[in-house]
């Protein structure tokens, strides 16, 4: 399926009609010279709940997204829980990667079988869920089977205002090459939500299994990690928790992030560079072909950055 004239007025309303999107465009050189490729990611929580729970029509939302995310090399999406295969129509020259699945916990199972007579009745209404998150990338980048992914394990609860128990949340790894033969493991990740204290400690438990998991890969690879982090740096305990993430894994911040003043900052872009590959950020900031004037496509901003990925040498003059 492709985007219907319905979605057609959408998006050109938000690409014609708003200057800034314009300028924002991903401009991506696959492949490249000797001087290393350009890499353009975007990360971006689409709010992909049941109607319900979204309190709008996801479904009418998402071929947009799914068109206007198809110019990027990468594309690192989170809550896209029931909408995967309408963003995937949309993106056909990527190959799409999804996190871990429900898992077999028996009060996940229980839950979910509890709940499937409901869902029969209810379109794209199918908890409990997997990470319901995914990373799409170009055909020419992707290694096959170069793959990670892992559940977290641990969450706030099951009811209340933020439920994040009915999302098995974890993270992803996929690794990817360029032309040049450069290489960069690629994290998508969608930390617990909420705002008081055992919320924050959650949140620092999940980040250490990430950090782990890191940790135990080869250092030649350059490393991208982006995700929604549901971290607010008015928070103290989040702010240390963040930092301290970034110090132990020796991370930089892309720069990328909302410009639009309303949005809060829980979505990041950060890395680092290995010992093979070297990471030099061209451009970074929100997306914002995903907004128009006072209408957003989800309730995230949409961030990006545009890097330039290149083999290193040693001191011999040879890629290492």
């Amino acid at each position: 399926m492709r985007i219907g004239p319905a979605q057609l007025a959408v998006f050109a309303a938000l690409i014609i009609g708003t200057p800034a999107a314009r300028a924002e465009e991903p401009e991506s050189n696959l492949p490249n010279s000797e001087t290393g490729t350009e890499l353009s990611i975007l990360s971006y929580n689409i709010h992909g709940l049941f109607p319900l729970a979204a309190k709008d029509d996801p479904r009418d939302r998402m071929p947009t997204i799914g068109w206007l995310a198809n110019r990027y090399d990468v594309a690192m999406f989170q809550e896209d829980f029931e909408y995967h295969h309408v963003i995937r129509e949309q993106m056909p020259g990527a190959v799409g990667i999804r996190g871990n699945g429900m898992g077999w916990d028996p009060r996940r199972v229980l839950a979910k079988l509890l709940i499937s007579p409901v869902s029969i009745f209810l379109p794209h209404f199918s908890p409990p869920y997997g990470a319901g998150i995914s990373i799409f990338v170009r055909e020419a980048l992707a290694i096959t089977d170069d793959i990670d992914r892992e559940p977290f394990g641990v969450c706030r609860g099951w009811f209340g205002s933020t439920a994040d128990c009915w999302a098995l949340k974890g993270y992803q790894r996929v690794g990817i090459r360029t032309p040049e033969g450069a290489e960069v493991d690629l994290y998508n990740t969608h930390l617990e939500a909420g705002s008081n204290n055992h919320a924050t400690r959650i949140r620092a438990q999940q980040l250490d299994i990430l950090a782990r998991a890191i940790e135990a890969r080869p250092t030649a690879r350059a490393v991208i990690v982006g995700g929604d982090f549901n971290i607010g740096f008015n928070r103290v305990g989040d702010r240390d928790t963040l930092m301290e993430f970034r110090r132990r894994l020796k991370l930089r911040d892309s720069g990328a992030g909302p410009e639009v003043p309303y949005w809060r900052e829980r979505d990041f872009m950060l890395y680092r560079n290995g010992t093979a590959t070297a990471l030099v950020v061209e451009r970074a900031g929100e997306a914002l072909e995903f907004v128009d004037r006072d209408r957003a496509l989800s309730d995230h901003p949409a961030i990006y950055a545009r890097f330039r990925v290149t083999r290193t040498t040693n001191a011999a003059g040879e890629a290492q």
